[in-house]
């Protein structure tokens, strides 16, 4: 487990250094300036607030100056929301994201672990074949269709569920909801693929030719050797729930992260834009690295 750590901190911090510096390049390539607006700044204003914000420097030296920052935590000022440092905006958005990816992963999970055990437990029946078919159609369906049909469906057309906004617990429910159905049927998909070969070892038939009854083979002998490939899989699913909800937050009006990015990428607020990028990084490298620490947890073979 400790080689683990080590292997995966020895690579983790090379590649946020790669996508600080790379994403801090494309940002500036990118056609357009923060300053940019309906009614043209004359030249002297234009060139006072690149001084002031320091985008006269050369490039090489922009960037030394915010790796700088970033190495003490300090994401310099949005260019938009005035007044407003970049840390202040994330810390009001990442509360609503991780709540919001937290819960989705939760439900996907439960759906996807508990549709895989019922249908391991009728391997070969309608039951098994009917769920496998959903699963595989939930995964096919992205986020922002699933979103928007939820949304017409509960909010519109039944008028049970609010449709954007965070006003309460039931905000959440339908933007969860749809970010979570995509990786449940993932989820669903890889735990039954696992039950099909945990259930086909050594050890599993000799408990069934001594008699054991089938739940307690499932749950005792087969089950946990099935979660193996679901939790190596839970690493690049938390981060697609995370990147995911930049569409569902803002198809359902939510104040996370993803809000800021959108609006960050259309003004050309760098900062901001960057800032979101590096958390978005940070964590991916972090729930890869959970991952793989329980993925080592699963099965002792990975280790060392």
């Amino acid at each position: 487990m400790r080689a683990i750590l080590i292997r995966r901190l020895a690579t983790a911090i090379p590649t946020l250094l790669a996508v600080i510096l790379l994403s801090f390049v494309l940002m500036r390539a990118a056609p357009g300036s923060p300053f940019d607006s309906e009614r043209p700044l004359d030249p002297a204003t234009r060139a006072a607030f690149a001084a002031a914000y320091g985008l006269d420097k050369p490039l090489p030296e922009q960037a030394a100056r915010y790796l700088g920052g970033v190495l003490t935590g300090d994401f310099g000022p949005s260019l938009v929301y005035k007044d407003f440092t970049v840390g202040a905006l994330i810390g009001q958005g990442l509360p609503v994201s991780l709540t919001l990816g937290g819960l989705a992963l939760l439900l996907a999970l439960a759906l996807g672990i508990g549709a895989a055990t019922f249908a391991g437990t009728h391997a070969g029946g309608w039951a098994d074949r009917a769920i496998m078919t959903v699963a595989t159609l939930l995964t096919a369906v992205p986020t922002f269709v699933t979103g928007p049909a939820l949304a017409l469906v509960f909010a519109l057309w039944l008028q049970v569920l609010p449709v954007s906004g965070l006003d309460g617990a039931a905000s959440l429910v339908l933007p969860v909801v749809a970010l979570a159905l995509p990786v449940a049927g993932a989820i669903a998909r890889l735990a039954r693929a696992g039950l099909a070969v945990a259930l086909a070892q050594d050890h599993v038939l000799t408990a069934r030719a001594r008699g054991l009854a089938p739940r307690t083979i499932l749950w005792r002998h087969a089950l946990r050797p099935a979660l193996v490939p679901v939790v190596s899989y839970l690493g690049p699913a938390a981060a697609g729930l995370l990147t995911g909800a930049v569409v569902i937050e803002t198809v359902f009006g939510l104040p996370g992260l993803g809000r800021y990015f959108v609006q960050g990428a259309l003004n050309r607020d760098y900062p901001l834009v960057l800032g979101v990028v590096i958390l978005y990084a940070g964590l991916i490298l972090l729930f890869n690295l959970i991952a793989d620490l329980a993925y080592g947890w699963l099965d002792p073979r990975v280790r060392g």
